[in-house]
């Protein structure tokens, strides 16, 4: 997977289905994402909606990292570099280095969208706790 096919990837699947899109929750539910020229503005982070495509890059730049797989961390019970949210999960590494987050801070939850939409558009798959690439090699 060559990360910067990712925004091909995410653009192509607004393409097919339009703009503002219903992204599945992966327990059940959905949220609204809406194509940016910089991102995806979705309505389930509250005051800080935007992610832009480094996020969705950076998330995919961990998977290859970490084999194709990685955890997807938590930044609701730890803070960075906790054993709960490490730099090589995808929450972790999405903090450092796409927000500038250091370790010991806490960190602004993004996993749920950045991770349902990379599974939307046909990129990886959710296994508990973990994303896992579908095009690695």
């Amino acid at each position: 997977m060559d990360v910067i096919r990712v925004v091909e990837l995410i653009r192509r699947k607004f393409d097919e289905i339009g703009s503002p899109a219903d992204i599945p929750l992966l327990k059940g539910g959905s949220f609204k994402a809406r194509l940016m020229d910089e991102g995806v503005e979705v309505d389930n982070l509250g005051t800080q909606p935007f992610l832009n495509w480094a996020a969705f890059q950076e998330a995919v730049c961990a998977m290859i990292r970490n084999g194709g797989r990685a955890k997807r961390g938590d930044a609701m019970q730890s803070r960075l570099g906790d054993p709960g949210l490490h730099l090589d999960s995808i929450e972790g590494h999405v903090a450092h280095v796409v927000y500038g987050k250091r370790v010991g801070e806490t960190v602004f939850r993004r996993i749920t969208p950045i991770g349902c939409v990379l599974v939307w558009a046909g990129i990886c798959r959710s296994e508990p706790n973990e994303l896992i690439l579908l095009d690695f090699a």
